[in-house]
């Protein structure tokens, strides 16, 4: 069986234990004070249990997060979810996960789903990684609630903080300064993305290479770096577990990932070479 995932796990934990005492939407800001963590790090997790319905959000200056009834079957049974890819997308979330015959010659993993496969059948997915650290691999036999995975590799993962594989100290911007002074680092050194910060150091965007070629494309050299900026950048503490690096790597979409310390501080970044580069055997994630 699946493990908790503790991270977005302690999100939904505190979004309903505040959601139950006041009987109102919760900020996410509300969450950040009660676990003492980034509020755009909540962000990302509540942007994750938005996608597997288990938080709804209500907009206006009186809206906030609210948990789904799923919400309270998760909390009660103490599981969590699991992105399941395919190619480089999320198709569904593992709440179980259970590997049938591992010593034999057509291992299988059953899994209980959150999504619809039904398109995926007879093609390669992945799932994980697992809280065991592992990566489950394999040709998507049947999809329904209960689906089965024939396995055709297991990725294990050791496990790591993320301050042991973050470049540390990157190349930062801030959101008033002309777009035209980094657009060199993205041509001649092929930067990616590059973090942008407030006056305390803390991450409020990312610069990624598409936006500037964008600006560029407009002849928009005059810009600001905030006019195109992807607000809310993934976040993680530097203690976190790469595990989780990997997790909010693969539901966010983004290859990378920005590290603050215990004050939210910016001290770092990772990408998705970092971690190929300490783990080999994960180019089969990729």
């Amino acid at each position: 069986m699946a493990g908790l995932s503790d991270s977005v796990y302690n999100v939904l934990k505190a979004l309903a234990e505040l959601y139950n005492k006041t009987g109102t939407p919760v900020k996410s800001r509300d969450i950040a004070n009660v676990l003492g963590i980034h509020e755009g790090y909540v962000r990302n997790m509540l942007s994750i249990l938005k996608s597997m319905g288990l938080v709804i959000s209500k907009a206006g200056p009186h809206g906030g997060y609210i948990p789904t009834p799923k919400a309270a079957d998760v909390l009660s049974r103490q599981t969590f979810s699991i992105p399941i890819v395919a190619g480089a997308n999320v198709i569904g979330y593992a709440l179980d996960v259970t590997l049938i015959g591992l010593l034999s010659e057509r291992p299988y993993a059953s899994v209980r789903v959150v999504g619809d496969l039904s398109e995926f059948v007879n093609r390669e997915v992945k799932i994980g990684p697992l809280p065991s650290g592992v990566v489950v691999i394999g040709k998507l036999a049947r999809a329904d609630l209960e689906s089965l995975i024939e396995i055709t590799s297991i990725v294990s993962i050791p496990r790591t903080s993320a301050k042991n594989i973050m470049t540390p100290n990157p190349i930062v911007a801030k959101p008033s300064d002309p777009l035209g002074n980094y657009i060199r680092l993205f041509i001649e050194r092929r930067y990616r993305g590059i973090p942008v910060i407030d006056e305390s150091r803390r991450p409020i965007g990312l610069l990624t290479a598409s936006k500037v070629m964008e600006a560029v494309a407009s002849c928009r050299l005059d810009a600001k770096v905030g006019d195109y900026m992807m607000p809310n950048p993934p976040t993680v503490h530097e203690e976190e577990d790469i595990h989780e690096v990997i997790r909010l790597m693969v539901t966010s979409g983004i290859g990378r990932v920005l590290v603050v310390d215990s004050e939210d501080r910016l001290v770092g970044i990772i990408t998705r070479t970092d971690v190929l580069l300490r783990i080999a055997s994960l180019e089969q994630l990729v």
